[in-house]
């Protein structure tokens, strides 16, 4: 009704690209234009780093406004915008800052500089995004990306008068060229800078005069935000060192049982699950065909822990993946070792992964990182009236070999110890020899 613009991220990163290709076989471009998002509202479009000349003429048929970030999109290793190929598109594209978290100082001349240098150096050509261009990518092509080109932008009668007036009379601004008209616009880009800039007007009214702010008091801002700055240190550093106050502060956890018996033995390579399961004393069997890719936080303190991140991709009758993503925190483990299995005691937290692995790696900030990759055949079976999981694993990364691993938890130890035994029995049905035991976890390979 009141044609409102819809802002949304795409083709921020090649990984957001390629997840997209990989799991639908459309660009986030192509996806999003075939669920209509693109009909009906104007669309504002952020980054679009990743787009090819496809994308681009999509975004270009309907008629949605490209923001670009190049300082951000450096900062967060995302890519470098293809500008020549968004103006051979005849794109309307605008030039933004992102977030504080991505660009810190928000300086927008920065942004009218930078993107007209990376258009040069990834053309090859010193002629590309010129400064004139660049400067209108900072007012009336972002006024037009934003659909309000016939509002502001651009210094006509009729529309709002937001000025900001430059001096350029100072030493790095001197000396003027004035052969063309459009050196002008190279003084602008490649000399001045915020420093420059002696009054802000915004739709007639003064925010900025003589340099200083007319409706802001900036030492009461600067105090405030030291102060809140102050306190988000302290948030931090109290829980730095604490992995599960970290994940806490993230989202939900859920304790699991406190007490794990375990048992890992090699098996040859052609070794199935029906082999060893065909006993009349095992019951309620519960399969499953998975994929498990694991990445593991270590830290040199081993007092903090371990972090896992599992991507668990379960497999249909129809062979189609269904991933479901954890996050893992086990406390530092007390290891009894007993002559067919082992009891580990620690504490054990998991969560949901709702965020990418690139961002816990910064939020965690490991000394060392493993990954674990595997094909696992499980099993959940009952054996007198004791529940176990027995994994017959086929190690991917790192490409160890073959193996059968039968586990059980508990908040109990003295069930703990029960199983135990009969994890012995289990070994013995199934004639694993001992020499074929693994005392250590597949992180630790």
């Amino acid at each position: 009704e009141y044609r409102v613009p819809i802002l949304i991220h795409l083709a921020e990163t090649a990984h957001e690209v390629g997840e997209m290709l990989e799991e639908v076989g459309l660009s986030p471009v192509a996806w999003v234009q075939a669920q209509g998002l693109f009909e009906g509202v104007p669309v504002i479009a952020a980054h679009c780093v990743h787009v090819d000349e496809g994308d681009i003429a999509i975004l270009a048929r309907h008629g949605v406004g490209v923001i670009s970030n190049p300082t951000s999109n450096l900062k967060l290793a995302s890519g470098i915008p293809p500008y020549r190929n968004f103006l051979r598109g005849n794109l309307t594209v605008g030039l933004g800052t992102d977030g504080c978290a991505s660009n810190n100082d928000l300086n927008l001349w920065e942004e009218i500089r930078l993107a007209s240098f990376l258009a040069k150096v990834t053309s090859g050509d010193p002629t590309a995004l010129p400064a004139r261009q660049a400067l209108a990518m900072a007012t009336i092509e972002g006024a037009r990306a934003l659909g309000l080109g016939e509002r502001i932008g651009s210094l006509e009668v009729g529309k709002q008068a937001d000025i900001a007036v430059v001096d350029l009379n100072r030493p790095h601004t001197i000396p003027r060229y004035r052969v063309a008209e459009d050196n002008i616009y190279s003084q602008l880009v490649y000399t001045a800078g915020p420093d420059n800039v002696r009054h802000v007007l915004v739709d007639g009214r003064f925010l900025l005069r003589d340099g200083r702010f007319t409706t802001l008091d900036i030492g009461e801002i600067a105090a405030r935000a030291q102060a809140i700055a102050d306190e988000i240190g302290r948030f931090v550093l109290a829980r730095e060192e604490n992995l599960l106050d970290k994940i806490l502060a993230i989202g939900g956890v859920e304790q699991e049982e406190i007490f794990e018996v375990q048992v890992k033995a090699r098996v040859p390579a052609q070794t199935r699950l029906e082999q060893l399961l065909a006993f009349p004393q095992i019951s309620d069997r519960r399969r499953s065909e998975r994929i498990q890719y694991d990445t593991y936080f270590l830290f040199h303190d081993e007092r903090r822990g371990r972090l896992r991140y599992r991507e668990d991709n379960l497999i249909d009758e129809n062979g189609r993946l269904h991933p479901t993503y954890t996050l893992t925190l086990t406390s530092p483990t007390r290891r009894e070792e007993y002559p067919n299995a082992a009891i580990l005691s620690r504490a054990r937290y998991t969560a949901t992964a709702d965020r990418s692995l690139r961002f816990y790696r910064e939020y965690f900030q490991p000394d060392e990182v493993r990954e674990v990759e595997k094909r696992r055949s499980r099993v959940h079976i009952s054996y007198k009236g004791q529940h176990f999981a027995i994994n017959l694993d086929h190690l991917l990364k790192p490409a160890t070999g073959s193996f059968l691993e039968i586990k059980s938890r508990t908040w109990s130890r003295a069930d703990a110890e029960n199983k135990v035994r009969l994890i012995g029995e289990l070994l013995e049905m199934f004639q694993i020899p001992q020499e074929d035991l693994v005392k250590k976890e597949y992180v630790e390979f």
